[in-house]
């Protein structure tokens, strides 16, 4: 049952996700990020918080402050929480990208902006936790789309609380020496974001939504219970192994780590399966193009896994690190974010605007706030982008990568107008203006 308390802060928290979205693919093409600059550079690191901070977890939280009701059939303890937490997480965000200029420009005095900044994310991302966790904890029972979105609110925590800790590593010397290790372990942050926090929130999100407009079977069976405990007890093994080695180095905590990736490629594998099964067991025989989009983001995600195999057995893991970080940021990822965004911006405009107003008179259907013609080819642009800029990342050609990363932008803009039109009803003739 689908709630009929919109939330409020939904669209601007996409708005902005948008907005931080752009403006790291700006940098990209600038050539102030990586590759064209070194992974320490400011610009790298701004570019990859604008990304991870900026896009992907406003992007995250804006979508289960809506859908976690959809999936609890319980409201949220509060409507304001998400105001509170999109204010802080910006202000931090612009913190943190003040901290990372500072440093690199030799500011002492304005280096404290980054653990500041830090500190302001986590009271935002704690702020949602609570706001999005209670109706999770009060469901009996609750659905596997609600677990897996539980378990990677406990990641979040991770994230951020390894984030701070190295902001303080390199900003507070007092407690520097306690914390050095984690400097060298920015992998693990990365692990926790991107695998633990973001994969098992996104299989969750996705699990929900494209079995609820497709009228495919929510409950996935045993199949869907395998992949939860894989992934989550992959990354889970994988970051306690990689972690404590920081401190402990020796080859059992490397071993530990190693089985806990095999565990996480052996549940995305198990995932990529059943996704396939969704789509078969469709009863919506009109796939709609957010969905049919969304196939380059599963391809992009099997590519990124059936490459992390290959390099992992290859001992190449850290040449090629680089290219399966951006797979699963760009294609996967971003990928599924700007498809799915194509449904739920109409959704929530007609939830919103014409929710009420069934029976009392003919109102606009949600396909009406779009024209997938128009649509289209934004996503092929955006999806060529990715696959033109991922061979440049083997052949170290930064400026072949730039202009994939262009190509992407591009695409962007395009489908950022067209969710702008959905929310203006351009398409339904202006009847929402």
């Amino acid at each position: 049952m689908i709630s009929n308390r919109l939330s409020r802060w939904t669209l601007p928290f996409f708005g902005c996700a948008l907005a931080n979205f752009i403006a790291a693919q700006g940098l990209t093409i600038a050539g102030v990020s990586w590759p064209a600059q070194s992974w320490a550079a400011p610009g790298t690191l701004v570019t990859v918080h604008l990304l991870t901070i900026g896009w992907l977890l406003l992007l995250m939280l804006g979508a289960l402050f809506q859908f976690v009701p959809v999936m609890t059939s319980k409201m949220l303890p509060s409507q304001n929480a998400a105001l509170a937490t999109l204010a802080a997480i910006e202000l931090g965000l612009a913190g943190m990208i003040c901290g990372f200029v500072a440093l690199s420009q030799g500011l002492t005095g304005l280096a404290h902006c980054l653990p500041v900044g830090g500190a302001l994310v986590i009271v935002g991302v704690l702020i949602a936790i609570v706001d999005i966790a209670v109706p999770l904890l009060q469901a009996r029972p609750l659905p596997l789309p609600g677990r897996m979105v539980l378990t990677a609110l406990a990641f979040l925590v991770a994230t951020i609380a390894l984030g701070l800790l190295m902001s303080v590593a390199l900003t507070i010397p007092l407690l520097a020496r306690h914390f050095a290790p984690l400097v060298g372990g920015v992998g693990y942050h990365a692990l926790a974001g991107l695998g633990g926090w973001f994969t098992i929130g996104a299989i969750g999100v996705s699990y929900k939504l494209l079995s609820m407009f497709m009228l495919a079977p929510e409950d996935r069976g045993r199949i869907g219970e395998w992949v939860y405990d894989l992934v989550t007890a992959g990354f889970a093994v994988a970051l306690a192994g990689g972690l404590t080695s920081l401190w402990y180095p020796g080859p059992a905590l490397d071993a530990l780590e190693a089985a806990g990736y095999a565990l996480a490629v052996s549940g995305i594998a198990l995932y990529l399966f059943d996704i396939v099964r969704l789509y078969r067991t469709r009863k919506r025989v009109a796939i709609e193009l957010h969905n049919k989009a969304a196939i380059g983001a599963f391809a992009m995600l099997a590519i990124a896994t059936s490459l992390a195999i290959v390099v992992v057995a290859t001992g190449t893991l850290a040449r090629y690190l680089p290219v399966l970080v951006f797979l699963v940021l760009f294609g996967w990822l971003s990928g599924l974010g700007v498809t799915q965004l194509y449904k739920i911006v109409p959704f929530l405009t007609w939830i919103g605007r014409f929710g009420q107003s069934l029976g009392r008179g003919p109102v606009p259907r949600v396909q009406d706030l779009v024209a997938e013609r128009r649509g289209a080819p934004g996503f092929i642009v955006y999806f060529a982008g990715v696959a033109f800029a991922t061979p440049a990342l083997f052949g170290h050609g930064p400026s072949l990568f730039r202009l994939g990363m262009a190509i992407t932008a591009v695409a962007t803009l395009m489908l950022t107008h067209e969710y702008w039109r959905a929310w203006r009803g351009y398409y339904a003739g202006g009847s929402l203006k």
